[in-house]
């Protein structure tokens, strides 16, 4: 049982955000042109944040259509669990609940706006591509204190007013009051969707290395772009 997680205002930093979905490495005979690096990237963001299924980026990656939508499906469950665990809190997440928040994110994903500008050769032989990104701006509507109000009302509602009362509550009770705060927060969530927009525009680079008989591209340059997909500054992202 968690009952102390949501009494105090949530605290999101030090917390790393995930990665959507690993990135896998690119057949030797992908690389030795800027566009097909280029084409890599672009294929990678697209299935990563909208589900569309690149033909090319799935042959070079030898996957099948059932494995790429996999992969975004599980990409999509990494960021569920992002929000039930580090900005809604939701401590008993329901298959209803887990469910509507897939369909959620998929909706805001596919709000993404992203551009893959340009691919350069580097002296290194290793290869750059620039990416330019406009943060989807849905999560800036609120902060930790919006979602710690909607779970103190409810308590409110139930007469409990203090951290003693809210400890003797017995576990099905608990349980109770977080699916209604689950309800409530995702209810305030959805209804800024008609008013979702993207923020001023970020410069990334993604760095794809000679790995010998492999292409390697940055992992860590694929979470950077992943944390600025969503604007979640409110909460210490």
């Amino acid at each position: 049982m968690r009952k102390r997680t949501k009494w105090a205002v949530v605290a999101g930093a030090g917390v790393l955000m995930l990665t959507l979905t690993a990135c896998g490495s690119i057949n030797l005979n992908f690389g030795g042109q800027e566009a097909r690096m280029q084409a890599y990237v672009q294929g990678y963001l697209d299935l990563t944040y909208k589900g569309q299924l690149n033909q090319d980026y799935m042959k070079e990656m030898d996957l099948t259509e059932e494995e790429a939508q996999e992969r975004y499906e599980q990409g999509i469950q990494v960021e569920v669990d992002f929000f039930e665990n580090s900005v809604g809190i939701i401590d008993y997440p329901t298959d209803e609940i887990n469910q509507r928040l897939m369909e959620l994110y998929k909706e805001i994903y596919s709000h993404s706006d992203y551009t893959v500008v340009s691919s350069n050769k580097l002296e290194s032989g290793n290869y750059v591509v620039e990416v330019t990104v406009r943060p989807i701006d849905i999560m800036t509507n609120f902060t930790p204190d919006d979602f710690q109000e909607v779970f103190t009302q409810i308590l409110s509602d139930m007469g409990i007013t203090t951290q003693e009362q809210l400890n003797a509550m017995s576990e099905e009770e608990y349980q109770k009051v977080d699916a209604q705060y689950a309800q409530k927060v995702l209810d305030l969530v959805e209804a800024q969707l008609p008013n979702i927009g993207n923020g001023e525009e970020e410069s990334f680079t993604v760095q794809i290395e000679d790995d010998g008989d492999i292409w390697n591209p940055s992992q860590d340059d694929f979470d950077r772009i992943d944390m600025a997909i969503i604007d979640y500054s409110n909460f210490g992202y």
